[in-house]
């Protein structure tokens, strides 16, 4: 007899995103089952990282930022020089990795 165990999904959920502006300011809002899924939850602490062109969110114990929300609702809300290296208009590509959320201008978007 062959058992067969089925390994979670670790494939990154995509999302598909324009910075906006709030007070104009570029604002990234990112909330939901999305941050679920990259393991971030009302109350977690993360630290950002920008590195070639990218804005890379790690949940850390100790993190200097918090994700916001209520309930099973988590929210991040980035906003002003936050939302660094990107800009009002931006098209982006918000990537939710199990561990994290990178965020990327795709190749060809203006």
């Amino acid at each position: 007899m062959r058992h067969t165990t089925k390994q979670a999904d670790t494939r990154p959920i995509v999302q598909q995103y324009i910075v906006r502006a709030n007070r104009g300011k570029p604002r990234i809002w990112i909330e939901g089952k999305r941050l679920t899924h990259a393991g971030l939850s009302v109350g977690d602490q993360f630290d950002m990282v920008r590195a070639l062109g990218q804005l890379v969110i790690n949940k850390r114990a100790c993190g200097a930022r918090k994700v916001s929300g209520k309930g099973e609702r988590p929210i991040i809300d980035l906003s002003g020089a936050s939302c660094a290296p990107f800009n009002t208009g931006d098209a982006v590509a918000i990537e939710y990795h199990v561990n994290g959320v990178v965020i990327i201008k795709p190749e060809g978007a203006q």
